[in-house]
């Protein structure tokens, strides 16, 4: 059956487990592809340049002879040490470190008698070099590593959350700063407002406040190069879902630029902004060229225009303003010319696109008004609550038994989303099942 269709293949978590899935991948590398996947013309070669002492020079050989494979064997092999990469990533919890894997399928990829270490060899230099060798786009690597933590960290939440709550989920929030002193575990209802969620964090730590503190809830990632202040009626469970991965989190501290914000949007005449930026786009940061350059901007009620200059009549680009995900920083490694940066990350889920640019401010009080504005536009004049709300989605303490684990952010669309969220009330393994 998997021979004829891998993809109709489920595995079941109590029928399966792990070494069904890796005596089956190693009988089909070993026994039902004919020859083997490096080619019997070639695989001496992969021997010899194992053998290679200089190690620039080994991976530009075996680069050679990667790109003399036929397609289908150079991305079936991509495929695998790809795979074996992952797993050795998580040797602390599998015990599959890079030197095990090697001797394993080194003669299973080989289709030798693993009499001696040559085929172990080239292995463990496949994935000790995988990104070099293989041009790995290290964002989506990340990624794939952030979804395999998930995966992980679902499975523990799914054993320890079965006397739960339905529906409720524990995260790890930090007050203030990401410290161990500093951090609460609390339950997150799919209502819970960020608002909700930075008052119940208080409340948590018995902390008086004042009127004018403006204590926000903050997504921080990327190493705490960005971050963004949630809006106070934003739900926080799509966030915990969706977007945090393992150099994420959530913090709850003062929002200092919120007062200053308030007073500019309070004295302005128009509901728009435009002015003279700096600009850089990904793509030129992807190719490694390009640097931030002048640019006029125009914010209005619904478009964000991107002019080359300012007396150009059509923009270069434009996008809606409320497809716009907007955060305060710009990563250290582009070399921004000021430290009032923001990064944009607009999605069209319609057309598969992503796109992410930075921009820079000459001051920083440019750069809350820039800010101030795109809040106001997003939410509709609703930046900031009338006044300060004490409601809590819940008063009750962490539970101890579930220390500083943190929820998983599941990937996928909207429906798959919210599938997998209604899944997981209904039965906590149900997600396993289909595996």
């Amino acid at each position: 059956m998997f021979l004829k269709d891998a993809r109709s293949v489920r595995l079941r978590e109590g029928e399966h487990h792990v070494d069904d899935v890796s005596n089956t991948l190693k009988r089909f590398f070993r026994e039902s592809i004919g020859e083997s996947i490096f080619t019997n013309e070639a695989y001496q070669d992969w021997f010899h340049t194992s053998m290679i002492p200089e190690e620039r020079q080994k991976i530009q050989q075996y680069q050679t002879l990667f790109t003399c494979l036929p397609q289908v064997n150079r991305a079936t092999l991509k495929a695998m040490i790809n795979h074996l990469y992952c797993v050795q990533r998580f040797s602390d919890k599998n015990q599959m470190t890079m030197h095990n894997l090697a001797i394993v399928y080194g003669p299973t990829l080989f289709q030798t008698d693993g009499q001696d270490n040559k085929a172990g060899r080239v292995v463990e230099d496949l994935i000790n070099h995988f990104i070099d060798l293989f041009n790995i786009d290290e964002q989506q690597l990340k990624k794939q590593l952030d979804e395999i933590v998930s995966i992980i960290k679902l499975r523990d939440v799914c054993l320890m959350q079965s006397s739960q709550n339905a529906g409720d989920f524990i995260c790890t929030v930090y007050l203030e700063e990401k410290k161990s002193e500093c951090e609460l575990s609390l339950k997150v209802p799919a209502t819970m407002t960020a608002q909700e969620l930075a008052n119940e964090i208080l409340y948590l730590r018995k902390l008086m406040t004042k009127e004018k503190d403006n204590w926000s809830c903050f997504e921080v990632i990327e190493r705490e190069e960005m971050e963004r202040p949630l809006h106070y009626a934003e739900k926080v469970l799509p966030i915990l879902l969706h977007s945090l991965g393992t150099d994420s989190y959530l913090v709850v501290k003062k929002n200092i630029a919120m007062e200053t914000m308030l007073m500019y949007l309070a004295s302005r005449v128009a509901d728009q902004k435009h002015g003279m930026v700096k600009f850089r786009e990904e793509r030129k940061l992807a190719l490694g060229v390009g640097s931030f350059s002048d640019r006029y901007f125009m914010l209005t009620g619904f478009t964000l225009r991107l002019y080359k200059e300012v007396r150009s009549n059509k923009p270069e680009k434009e996008w809606p303003v409320k497809s716009l995900k907007v955060y305060l920083g710009v990563k250290k490694k582009f070399k921004p010319p000021t430290c009032w940066g923001f990064t944009f990350l607009y999605e069209n889920k319609e057309k598969h696109e992503k796109q992410q640019w930075y921009v820079c401010c000459d001051t920083q009080m440019e750069q809350r008004e820039w800010f101030a504005t795109f809040l106001y536009v997003q939410n509709d004049g609703n930046v900031w609550p009338s006044h300060s709300s004490s409601s809590r989605a819940s008063r009750t303490p962490p539970d101890s038994r579930f220390s500083n684990i943190s929820l998983i952010p599941l990937r996928g669309n909207a429906n798959e989303m919210r599938n997998s969220v209604a899944a997981f009330s209904a039965d906590h393994l149900s997600i396993f099942k289909k595996v």
